[in-house]
């Protein structure tokens, strides 16, 4: 398949003003991680993860028979359809009753509609960033499989003493 064919349901529309909206239609499936400014509006399906630059007002659009499988990195996310990833907010995160999320939220702001769902952990970020929360997260896992390790070794090392006594 050609990229023209790919990006056939994509075009960039320049509103106005400094921000531009991307659009991923309806019918259009695009392969591989996204980095954008303004506005992404997805009504296709995206296989990779989606992040913007240092944008604070950036925002990910998923319509309701939108799919995106991979992370979701942006400021603000407002959700209709179905997310297979985790789901990174510095701002706002807007889950709607059609959306279906299988994967991690990170959010300073959350607003979930009755009959939305989300399969993973709803994870406030008090004023630290996402990513910031996953490494110390992992660590104190990491931690807790040392001080497990330590422990078995120092209980292996105790028989060994009693066993030369």
């Amino acid at each position: 398949m050609k990229i023209s064919e790919i990006l056939k349901g994509r075009e960039n529309i320049d509103s106005g003003g400094s921000s531009k909206i991307t659009v991923i239609g309806n019918n259009s499936q695009f392969n591989g991680s996204i980095t954008f400014t303004g506005i992404l509006k997805v009504s296709g399906t995206i296989k990779g993860n989606i992040e913007t630059t240092e944008d604070a007002d950036a925002q990910v659009i998923l319509d309701q028979n939108g799919l995106i499988e991979g992370d979701v990195t942006a400021p603000n996310v407002r959700l209709k359809g179905e997310v297979n990833g985790n789901v990174h907010s510095s701002t706002h995160v807007e889950i709607d009753a059609s959306a279906l999320v299988t994967g991690n939220v990170y959010y300073d702001i959350l607003e979930m509609h009755g009959g939305s769902t989300v399969n993973g952990s709803l994870i406030r970020n008090m004023g630290k960033t996402a990513g910031l929360l996953e490494k110390k997260a992992k660590k104190e896992k990491d931690d807790e499989k040392a001080e497990k390790t330590n422990n078995t070794s120092s209980f292996l090392q105790s028989i060994d003493k009693q066993d030369k006594s």
